[in-house]
């Protein structure tokens, strides 16, 4: 091959979304944001990490002396109700993954689509679970075999926390970047795979890895490219963030980890940061992962003609 499949993909999957987008067809861009955040798009992480349980109304009037069970009951209930509301998203976001193929692939709606693919998201939810308990196990080798050895070697050095914590976190994004790639290779390539297939999880990673025999050049160029259109759109973002929340008088530093923002937090102060981070995202990176999906699929299908599931995606570049 005189050219990477990964760049010729390039030039199809931006002519797709900019036809996607324009001109402007409010019902298909609507339904493309709605796709985006049920997959994910607006998340991002405006908290102030230094906001605690004492900064919550009513929260705050707790105390050891009162009633504990009671309390203890009534935080129970708030967690069980939090991760309940995560599941319920991330089986949502699993069966979205698919409609997003449907949708780009032949435009359908989306309710439909979400009736037939539920069953195959439910699978996706397996092995996204299976990940995050992956990541889970990492974070923990990395704090036996990272953290506690540092803070360890030196426990009066007041500094050695912040070297432990370095260390441990370059050492988890060691542990995690396999499962990443792993994570990418199933959304954009083995959802696909299985729709076509009619399989599961498991069958679309072997039928995958064997399309993926004797090409992992492609591949590796693919994630490359992949991952530098993420770090740009990264920067581009945090820059719009940036100039908005300045621009209503909110102290970017909310966007920092770690960084106090104000010596007081309000819930007002929390949510409005929450809602504009949250807006903004969806916003720009709706585009974003629409060019990303129609890339991946394009270069599935320069790939193996076995996934053609996009219309016209001038061939002849091959």
């Amino acid at each position: 091959m005189s050219e990477y499949l990964a760049i010729q993909a390039f030039g199809p999957a931006l002519s797709h979304t900019i036809n996607a987008f324009w001109p402007l067809r409010i019902g298909q861009i609507f339904r493309l944001l709605l796709i985006s955040f049920f997959i994910g798009a607006w998340i991002t992480g405006p908290v102030p990490q230094d906001f605690t349980f004492a900064d919550i109304p009513y929260v705050s009037q707790f105390s050891i002396g009162d009633s504990m069970s009671g309390q203890i009951g009534l935080i129970i209930s708030v967690m069980a109700g939090i991760l309940f509301i995560l599941l319920l998203y991330a089986l949502f976001s699993s069966i979205f993954q698919f409609i997003f193929v449907d949708y780009l692939s032949a435009g359908d709606r989306i309710l439909p689509s979400f009736l037939a693919r539920t069953g195959m998201g439910i699978r996706l939810l397996g092995f996204y679970l299976a990940t995050i308990l992956l990541i889970g196990l990492c974070a923990v080798a990395a704090i036996i075999g990272i953290a506690i050895p540092v803070l360890l070697s030196n426990p009066d050095n007041p500094t050695i926390f912040f070297i432990a914590l370095l260390y441990t976190l370059a050492g988890l994004l060691v542990l995690i970047l396999p499962v990443w790639i792993l994570t990418i290779i199933t959304t954009d390539f083995v959802v696909p795979v299985m729709m076509v297939h009619n399989c599961g999880v498991l069958r679309g990673w072997k039928i995958i890895f064997k399309e993926f025999s004797g090409k992992w050049d492609e591949a590796g160029m693919y994630l490359l490219i992949k991952i530098g259109i993420n770090i740009i759109t990264g920067v581009v973002l945090g820059l719009f963030l940036v100039l908005a929340m300045e621009s209503l008088g909110i102290s970017s530093l909310t966007l920092i980890p770690g960084m106090p923002a104000a010596p007081d937090y309000s819930l007002v102060y929390l949510i409005l940061p929450l809602i504009l981070v949250a807006g903004i995202t969806l916003i720009v990176m709706t585009p974003v992962v629409t060019f990303l999906r129609y890339y991946a699929l394009i270069f599935l299908e320069l790939l193996s003609d076995t996934y053609a599931l996009l219309p016209e995606i001038h061939r002849n570049q091959r």
